[in-house]
């Protein structure tokens, strides 16, 4: 009974539905971080040195090495330019060259896959020395999905203004 339930010129009973409203709140946060995944460059936790600079040297592209355990977990990030720049010092191979690569990681800055933009964006600039270095995306697990560049989530949020 009533207007609404009024069959219309066609003959069919049209019901309207009203669309879901993003939050205010959820909209100005961007998308989520997982729509910028890149595949990660993954090490065995116990690689050596050497083995970070091959597989640095195999890909230019190559921003980063996350260095992970047997479940995939992440447990040291290695920057391309911080790393190089330890081995190429005087002294550099010789000291780190056959050690285990993790001496020279920093802790690996893990952001769950379904983070937005603009909150990933405040992990990243938590640390004023590794603002730019590469989020390593997890899953519900704690397994490592990816990296996703901070630049990529620079250029999206300056898109979104």
């Amino acid at each position: 009974q009533g207007p609404l339930l009024v069959p219309g010129p066609s003959g069919r009973v049209h019901v309207p539905i009203a669309a879901p409203r993003q939050e205010p709140s959820q909209a100005l946060l961007g998308p989520r971080v997982q729509e910028f995944l890149l595949p990660a460059m993954t090490l065995p936790v116990e690689a050596t040195a050497e083995e970070v600079v091959e597989a640095f040297g195999t890909d230019p592209s190559v921003t980063s090495v996350i260095l992970v355990d047997e479940y995939q977990r992440p447990k040291g990030s290695l920057d391309r330019s911080r790393f190089l720049l330890s081995i190429a010092s005087r002294f550099g191979h010789a000291l780190y060259g056959k050690k285990p690569a993790l001496r020279l990681a920093d802790p690996p800055r893990n952001t769950p896959k379904s983070t937005p933009v603009i909150a990933a964006m405040q992990v990243a600039g938590r640390d004023a020395e590794r603002v730019y270095d590469d989020l390593v995306i997890v899953d519900e697990f704690g397994r490592c999905l990816g990296i996703v560049r901070v630049s990529d989530l620079i250029r999206q949020v300056a898109a979104q203004r």
